[in-house]
């Protein structure tokens, strides 16, 4: 499982050094005269936007798988435990006043 959650973590690190390395070319386009300073800024914005809305999307999509794949498993809620507890304490008081 840590394997799983270093590959997605990894690849949410991959859009970081992704728009790292656009504004570091970028930049020598701007030095070079190639490209105004406003339009990288525009660009590099637009990137990190849509990467924002994409990286929330992974995790949105992670999420559901993982509910999914949770719901198969025998599990039980806090409540549900605590409920439990409540029903076999309440029936102990029960047979102790009986005997």
């Amino acid at each position: 499982m840590d394997s799983v959650i270093q590959l997605i973590l990894g690849g949410f690190g991959v859009s970081d050094d992704l728009v790292s390395l656009c504004k570091s070319y970028m930049s020598t386009l701007v030095e070079e005269g190639a490209m105004e300073q406003w339009a990288m800024d525009r660009v590099i914005g637009q990137l990190e936007e849509e990467l924002a809305r994409r990286r929330e999307a992974l995790i949105q999509g992670f999420k559901s798988e993982m509910e999914k794949f949770l719901s198969f498993l025998p599990l039980v809620t806090i409540e549900q435990f605590k409920a439990l507890e409540a029903r076999v304490k309440a029936l102990e008081e029960r047979e102790n006043t009986c005997n």
